[in-house]
């Protein structure tokens, strides 16, 4: 049996560590939702926040998708639609300046736990 060491200060790893037991070939596409609520005032604050960082991931190798979603019926609740080439993509870019930051805001304005939802293709 593997056994995984994660450095309690690297919250990275430890996302990285569950996305991992989840996937059957980390080195394959895969999708994240992420779903979260923000308090009823900052849902604008989200938005801004996240097209600052949408510019710079977009230009990431690594990505295929990285959109942020607005509930309709209430604009405090979001989805975050994204695609990655490979799991190691996605460390890459958690690990980045621009997502650190936009994850450091988020935790000011973020209600509760965000979901983590992953998602393999069916057939390929």
């Amino acid at each position: 049996m593997n056994s995984l060491t994660i450095d309690p200060q690297d919250d990275v790893s430890a996302i990285i560590a569950m996305f991992r037991a989840q996937l059957k070939d980390p080195t394959r596409p895969f999708t994240l939702l992420v779903r979260f609520q923000t308090a009823d005032s900052h849902w604008t604050n989200a938005e801004s926040a996240f097209a600052v960082a949408r510019k710079s991931t977009l230009k990431e190798k690594g990505v295929v998708a990285f959109e942020l979603n607005r509930d309709a019926s209430n604009p405090s609740r979001f989805v975050v639609y994204e695609r990655w080439r490979s799991l190691a993509d996605l460390e890459e870019h958690l690990r980045t300046p621009y997502i650190t930051k936009l994850r450091d805001e988020f935790n000011q304005i973020i209600v509760g736990a965000p979901e983590f939802i992953v998602l393999t293709p069916a057939a390929e």
